[in-house]
């Protein structure tokens, strides 16, 4: 029987949140400062204009993601899923 605390999907989940913050924050600061075409391309993936609305007379409902992704990101990713395994 294993002892010990094993690593789960909330951990996993927790490394790639990370990763994703982190890697966009470093992407947007390298758009910044460097020529580099790679860093100024991103995709926006998820609901455009209005987002999903229910109304449910008591209570207004709106349902909306979005999700921009760029160079850091995918960097963030890789990384994160490296320090899962890794730690």
């Amino acid at each position: 029987m294993r002892r010990g605390r094993s690593k789960g999907p909330l951990t996993l989940f927790l490394f790639l949140m990370a990763g994703v913050i982190i890697g966009s924050a470093v992407g947007n600061i390298l758009a910044r400062y460097s020529d580099a075409q790679l860093f100024h391309q991103s995709f926006t993936i998820g609901t455009q204009g209005m987002p999903a609305i229910l109304d449910l007379i008591v209570i207004k409902l709106a349902f909306g993601l979005s999700l921009t992704i760029n160079f850091g990101t995918i960097l963030g990713v890789i990384l994160g899923i490296i320090l899962y395994y890794r730690y």
